[in-house]
């Protein structure tokens, strides 16, 4: 049996570095790795604890792409064995020129 794709865009997987930001522009400590990206998110995998809700600003660099400013907020956590994986939804993305 199939299962249906109920996602409203399309994953891409990708691994590189994603560097995150509170909205006041600190650094999200430790570890931050890109897991895979859409146009109306992505999840990455973090040795951070970040809650449920916050607005994260960062600077996401795609090889066919480029560089993406991006701001969104944390809408899922799941926790790993040794890192915490999250879910965010983009409230906007902007390319770097």
């Amino acid at each position: 049996m199939r299962v249906q794709e109920t996602r409203r865009a399309v994953r891409s997987k990708h691994d590189s570095v994603l560097e995150l930001q509170d909205e006041k522009g600190r650094a999200i400590s430790g570890i931050v790795r890109l897991i895979d990206v859409s146009a109306v998110g992505a999840r990455f995998a973090s040795t951070a604890t970040l809650p449920k809700g916050m607005k994260l600003h960062g600077c996401l660099r795609l090889l066919r792409t480029g560089a993406l400013n991006i701001v969104g907020r944390v809408v899922r956590i799941k926790a790993g064995s040794n890192v915490t994986y999250y879910g965010i939804a983009f409230e906007s993305v902007k390319r770097v020129r």
